[in-house]
């Protein structure tokens, strides 16, 4: 279970009020224990048991999708490596109706790195704005043309829900101003909320949570559970 500040509150959830004033934000990754009408009990990642009153928590499926159905004009999330430019470690694709949430760019947890071989953890920042532009991530080169047939064909597509082809290079803007340039490669995952209610909350899916801890309870803000099988991967 990881904490976030209010700043990144802010970029995440959009809550108001004062810095002072906010609650303790917590992060939950894992899979369902049980879920009743009001909780969801998740055996977290670290080995932990976690148990999230739902309230007024805004509950999504996290579906597959593909880099494809990243346009400009999407209001996308992005969780990032390194600078100048940052390397999308995931891509989360929002409903019109969360256009909004958690504007901004800030510090997020350690979450894995699908881009690269072993998957360990690394530190991360999260970016949630507007596609503006998108180009493909190659340069322009001086070509030659070849028209035949083909006789043999090989090759390698996308992975974890990338999508066949290269990577892109994507604008990022969010608060007015501000704009970030986001390289993302074909092995990152791309993903898609989508509207859903406490009913999916099953035993044995996967889960990531944002909950305020309120003394010695949590109030979850966002459930978003994997669909089909999916492991968030945000």
């Amino acid at each position: 279970m990881n904490c976030i500040t209010t700043t990144a509150l802010a970029g995440l959830l959009a809550l108001t009020g004062a810095a002072q004033a906010a609650p303790e934000l917590q992060r939950v990754r894992g899979t369902i224990e049980s879920a009743d009408a009001g909780t969801v009990t998740v055996k977290t990642n670290e080995g932990g048991t976690e148990t999230v009153q739902l309230g007024g928590a805004k509950v999504v499926w996290v579906a597959k999708s593909s880099l494809d159905a990243v346009k400009d004009g999407v209001f996308i999330g992005t969780a990032t490596k390194g600078e100048n430019p940052l390397t999308a470690l995931e891509v989360v694709i929002f409903p019109e109706s969360m256009r909004g949430t958690g504007e901004g760019h800030y510090a997020w947890d350690a979450i894995t790195d699908h881009t690269a071989a072993g998957g360990a953890k690394v530190k991360s920042a999260m970016t949630n704005g507007t596609v503006k532009a998108e180009q493909a991530g190659a340069p322009k080169v001086k070509s030659a043309m070849t028209n035949g047939t083909v006789a043999k064909s090989g090759g390698s597509g996308g992975g974890a829900g990338g999508g066949a082809g290269g990577e892109k290079t994507l604008t990022v803007t969010y608060d007015k101003e501000g704009s970030k340039q986001i390289v993302v490669p074909p092995q990152a995952p791309i993903v898609a909320f989508e509207p859903a209610d406490p009913a999916i909350l099953k035993p044995g899916s996967k889960i990531f949570v944002v909950a305020a801890k309120d003394g010695g309870k949590l109030d979850g803000k966002l459930v978003a559970v994997g669909k089909d099988g999916l492991t968030p991967p945000m």
